[in-house]
């Protein structure tokens, strides 16, 4: 059964003197997901966007003299698919409340809905940060975001998915908490990052992105001249080396990741995406048997991430 703002809605404004009615919420949060992830456009025609990467050729060999040259061809990898969902959320003022609506309601719920959208977007794309580690939400290879397992060159065959150069590598610090020595490594697996042809792969870490709680952990890594919790007079080579970021949506107390920038997914960036089909979409008509007022909103994204690489993170301790 629908809810509906009804009179005994706002029986107390309509039963006491009011100085000021207003949203125990006062000022939003501005959206954040917008800053980290890519965001892209598909096909409108269709319910979903697939991505497919490929290996690139490898390196030359040695060519004798009168001899014809090696010839070498790429081959496709594993896509990736994501299906589009819709989400939303609705109002509905009955034809007695519209007339006498004590404290503006029905003009005040466009705004809560826009509101709304704009929250519900964050929670639930920041979501690829909070399940990285989870086995029960994997990419292509049939493994969670952060790995340490990560196949180079998979390949999807009738008999299931194999690794050519039979190598993996890791974008997973395991459960550790966040150091300068914590940090360095994640660098260090950036720059050591290998292609599916087993050539250097390039992305470089730009962000570093924490929940409230260690923020001043964070700062204190990132900021002072001499490496920290230290007596020793050592000099703090991570300092301002990539930049702080802190999300309210990340859920967990202890996790922390490294990022590459945002851009074109075959480039020096991260590939986490979030595509639309519409956003704010806002629908409103009357009832024509009870006169109800109602308005709606709508959004209809898809999200999460193409390729786990220009990514690092760890669960903390």
């Amino acid at each position: 059964m629908a809810v509906i703002l009804n009179t005994r809605s706002s029986v107390q404004a309509a039963t006491k003197i009011i100085e000021k009615a207003f949203t125990n919420r006062a000022v939003k949060a501005p959206p954040l997901y917008k800053e980290f992830f890519n965001i892209i456009s598909t096909d409108p025609k269709r319910t979903f966007a697939t991505f497919m990467p490929y290996a690139e050729l490898g390196t030359l060999r040695y060519k004798p003299e009168g001899q014809a040259p090696v010839f070498d061809q790429p081959f496709e990898l594993i896509p990736t698919t994501f299906d589009y969902f819709t989400f939303s959320l609705g109002a509905s003022v009955t034809e007695e409340a519209q007339t006498e609506d004590a404290i503006g309601f029905m003009g005040k719920l466009p705004r809560m809905l826009s509101d709304s959208e704009q929250v519900t977007k964050d929670l639930t794309f920041w979501n690829v940060f909070n399940l990285a580690f989870s086995t029960n939400v994997v990419g292509s290879d049939g493994l969670p975001l952060c790995s340490s397992v990560h196949p180079l060159a998979a390949r999807s065959t009738p008999t299931g998915v194999v690794s050519m150069i039979g190598q993996t590598q890791s974008n997973y610090a395991g459960a550790i908490q966040l150091t300068a020595e914590a940090l360095q490594q994640g660098y260090i697996s950036f720059q050591t990052l290998l292609s599916d042809r087993g050539l250097p792969r390039y992305r470089t870490p730009v962000y570093l992105v924490v929940g409230p709680q260690l923020q001043k952990v964070a700062e204190e890594i990132l900021g002072t001249p001499n490496v920290p919790y230290s007596n020793n007079n050592t000099i703090n080579v991570i300092r301002d080396t990539v930049t702080l970021k802190v999300s309210r949506y990340i859920t967990s107390s202890t996790a922390w990741f490294l990022m590459a920038a945002k851009g074109d997914i075959e480039g020096n960036s991260h590939s986490l995406i979030v595509a639309h089909k519409w956003e704010n979409r806002v629908h409103s008509w009357m009832d024509p048997a009870t006169k109800n007022f109602n308005i709606a909103t709508s959004f209809r994204s898809t999200y999460g991430w193409i390729s786990p690489w220009g990514f690092y993170g760890s669960q903390g301790a």
